[in-house]
């Protein structure tokens, strides 16, 4: 599992530090903030860690960096904020679990410069688990032809689509988790099948287009799909970024549910999010499951001295939540609003 980030001198932060947990992780923080960058340096890296010491590992982790971040240079990834910490390079530090009988961690250390990457420290055994990503568009539709176009041409798209589609395309299990396959297609009301390199929602009522079924219900559809070919399974880490796109309350409350449930068979899962109903919903299922479940809340706060990290086993530990306070600011201006016109 993912154990511990920690950044200087990186695209919003200056410096700072995660822990995580081997449960659920969500990034809290607003636009701009920093959330889907941490997502993707965390899935980047992991992508490629056990090729770490290998010939080449380097030019693979550049390209990884380049194709996932959509930048030309690596300098690119320095702090916005230009204060050039440790000499203008961008140091990463990396903590995962790792499958070895002597060593339960190791740790990956590296400074990227404009363009080259300098190595203080890499790991020698490989991931116990293997990463996914799932970016904040939901794939099922992009799917047909994706992965034969993204190598042939230049598409509006970074490589964590590719990389999910090619999931996507694995065969599927005779004997997958039926279990949570049918706790989400109880929720979809069907089941997701392909045919002719196109997906369709398998329903009581016939076969519905991937194109007319709701956004919502493609995301679960992904979801379950990856289970049953073995893309998303025991000891792997879900990246998920923005999991609350286009899905209403009532499937917001359903997707955590399944989430926590991921827990349970061993996959960690790290969401990036500033939906406050969802954190909300998180931390009550959370606090319902009596300690089982491993948690950590990270708030990115913006301040005169760029991004600092705050983290809380559970939500009310953070200090300020910027999607609570504005909550919290309505509220006021309608009762305001309301009694003023009595």
């Amino acid at each position: 599992m993912l154990k511990k980030l920690t950044v200087e001198n990186f695209t919003n932060f200056d410096k700072a530090e995660f822990n995580f947990v081997p449960g659920i992780n969500i990034i809290i923080g607003e636009n701009s903030s920093g959330k889907s960058h941490v997502l993707k340096l965390a899935y980047s890296v992991a992508s490629i860690w056990n090729q770490c010491g290998k010939e080449g590992w380097k030019i693979s982790l550049k390209n990884k960096l380049y194709n996932v971040f959509g930048v030309s240079k690596l300098g690119d990834l320095q702090s916005l904020n230009n204060k050039f910490i440790s000499g203008g390079l961008t140091r990463i530090i990396f903590e995962f679990s790792v499958n070895h009988k002597n060593k339960q961690s190791e740790i990956l250390d590296v400074t990227l410069g404009v363009d080259s990457i300098n190595v203080r420290q890499h790991p020698t055994a490989p991931l116990m688990k293997l990463p996914i990503f799932f970016p904040a568009k939901e794939v099922l539709s992009l799917f047909p032809n994706f992965v034969t176009l993204y190598e042939k041409y230049h598409l509006s798209f970074d490589e964590t689509y590719y990389d999910l589609c090619k999931a996507i395309d694995n065969p599927l299990l005779k004997k997958p988790n039926q279990t949570l396959i049918d706790s989400i297609e109880s929720i979809v009301g069907g089941k997701f099948f392909v045919r002719d390199n196109k997906f369709y929602l398998d329903t009581d009522q016939g076969e519905i287009n991937i194109f007319m079924v709701a956004e919502g219900w493609r995301k679960l559809g992904m979801l379950s799909y990856l289970i049953a070919n073995d893309s998303l399974k025991e000891e792997s880490i879900l990246f998920w970024d923005e999991p609350e796109t286009n899905l209403n309350p009532r499937l917001i409350k359903q997707l955590a549910g399944i989430l926590i449930e991921l827990t349970k068979y061993n996959v960690q899962v790290v969401i990036a999010t500033h939906n406050l109903f969802l954190l909300k919903y998180f931390d009550y299922l959370i606090s319902e499951k009596n300690s089982e479940i491993t948690s950590a809340f990270f708030n990115l706060a913006r301040s005169e001295q760029g991004i600092s990290v705050e983290q809380g086993a559970r939500l009310h530990q953070l200090a300020s939540i910027v999607a609570l306070n504005e909550e919290l600011e309505l509220y006021d201006k309608e009762q305001e609003a309301f009694y003023s016109s009595l």
